[in-house]
């Protein structure tokens, strides 16, 4: 790569007012140290590196410290602060790097090294995936109705199945399927339950509210909303309520076209909730966003019934958010929804803060969705907030916090079907 081409190639890329999503995680997040560390390759090209110099052991300057940054953007050094030192750490991070991208193993920066290291095609060092968890049994087999091709009751009314000793809960209507799987791992120890919904002819997901009329005033025990409403499927959503009442900054929630709160984040930092946000569309669509990437009033032009906001994305267009991977790491209950495709969405539910339970990181979680074809996801509110609800029966387990089991009152859930006996 000549100096002139490099100066065209990096020109444009500084230029840009802001680095799409996408590309903002492909290359690692660090958009505008990595433009300032392409300006400075540029610089030490025309220094003398064009001419045919190497940066190796001893080496020290400014030069020394832009290539550091790089391998650590890169994941080929650690985390923390850098220094100006070519020393015997940074030349195995380049040995590293050279192995995995093709290039000689000197341990040196070359030209040919440099240009890859700053180069959109530079391979980073892939992230540590989760163990893989136990895999489940087989499932006892369901006492099918008639059911179409797809899957879908052929007659009027519902299909209910329900086995709690084997963990496996259904739900059939002409429009709806929910399956329900209770999955555990004790060597962790882990329980969960994977909810795959399935629906047609615009059956969605819809939000119930405890005081429409007073948004966030009203709190209620989750299974009771969700019997009084005749909830096939509910859950707990973003708790707005709380952030509410607590004067904090509470997100974009939008619920049934109406906007409730305005307020967000300008950017989507590291802090639990980050106010991430997905969107609900009347054609079954889910989109995620970062808190600050639209306002409310552009989210109901975009047509946008419903909005979440608690976060943070845990995928996005089938891509995992990278910064699950560097915070979020506490061990809680996690509650996560997720769209396959329009018209087929999983739910993940981590028990946790139990004896047999000790919940999960989210990276944890976004592995999983990712694993089973999620497309978009938010993570919703976990810990004791978490709460699942069949046909009116909350099927976690309750989560102990300050020697206490409880779940929260709240004053929202989102819930699908609608059931016709719910249970006492």
């Amino acid at each position: 790569m000549t100096v002139r081409h490099s100066l065209l190639k990096i020109v444009p890329l500084c230029s840009q007012k802001r680095i799409p999503w996408d590309e903002e995680q492909r290359n690692g997040g660090g958009g505008m140290r990595r433009c300032i560390a392409l300006l400075a390759a540029l610089l030490l090209c025309l220094a003398g590196t064009a001419a045919g110099g190497e940066i190796s052991i001893g080496d020290k300057g400014q030069d020394v410290k832009e290539i550091k940054l790089r391998l650590q953007e890169l994941r080929y050094l650690g985390n923390g602060s850098v220094t100006k030192e070519f020393n015997e750490k940074t030349e195995n991070a380049v040995r590293e790097f050279q192995k995995r991208n093709g290039l000689p193993e000197t341990g040196e920066v070359d030209q040919e090294t440099r240009e890859k290291l700053f180069s959109d095609e530079a391979v980073p060092v892939p992230y540590p995936t989760m163990k893989p968890l136990a895999t489940p049994g087989p499932l006892p087999e369901p006492d099918w109705p008639d059911r179409d091709a797809q899957g879908f009751l052929t007659g009027e009314g519902e299909y209910v199945w329900e086995n709690d000793e084997d963990g496996l809960w259904v739900y059939l209507s002409r429009t709806l399927q929910i399956t329900i799987t209770g999955r555990e791992d004790p060597s962790v120890p882990l329980e969960w339950f994977e909810t795959e919904i399935r629906t047609r002819d615009r059956e969605f997901f819809y939000t119930v509210q405890t005081d429409p009329e007073r948004p966030g005033k009203k709190y209620r025990y989750p299974y009771d909303i969700a019997r009084d409403a005749g909830c096939a499927l509910a859950f707990s959503d973003d708790f707005f309520a709380t952030r509410m009442s607590n004067k904090e900054t509470v997100g974009i929630i939008i619920r049934d076209g109406q906007i409730i709160s305005r307020s967000t984040n300008a950017v989507s930092g590291h802090k639990l909730p980050n106010l991430d946000m997905m969107a609900f569309y009347p054609d079954g669509t889910m989109s995620v966003y970062e808190c600050g990437e639209y306002t409310a009033d552009e989210l109901l032009e975009k047509g946008a019934t419903d909005v979440f906001s608690f976060g943070p994305v845990l995928l996005r267009d089938g891509k995992i958010n990278e910064k699950v991977y560097s915070y979020y790491r506490s061990v809680e209950p996690r509650q996560a929804l997720g769209m396959i495709e329009p018209g087929h969405y999983l739910l993940i539910s981590v028990q946790g803060r139990n004896r047999n339970s000790k919940g999960t990181i989210l990276q944890q979680v976004a592995e999983m969705m990712k694993d089973r074809g999620v497309q978009q996801a938010l993570n919703l509110d976990g810990g004791n907030t978490m709460a699942l609800i069949f046909r009116g029966r909350m099927l976690n387990k309750l989560a102990v916090y300050k020697k206490k089991g409880f779940v929260r009152t709240v004053t929202s859930l989102i819930g699908i079907g609608h059931t016709q006996n719910p249970p006492e």
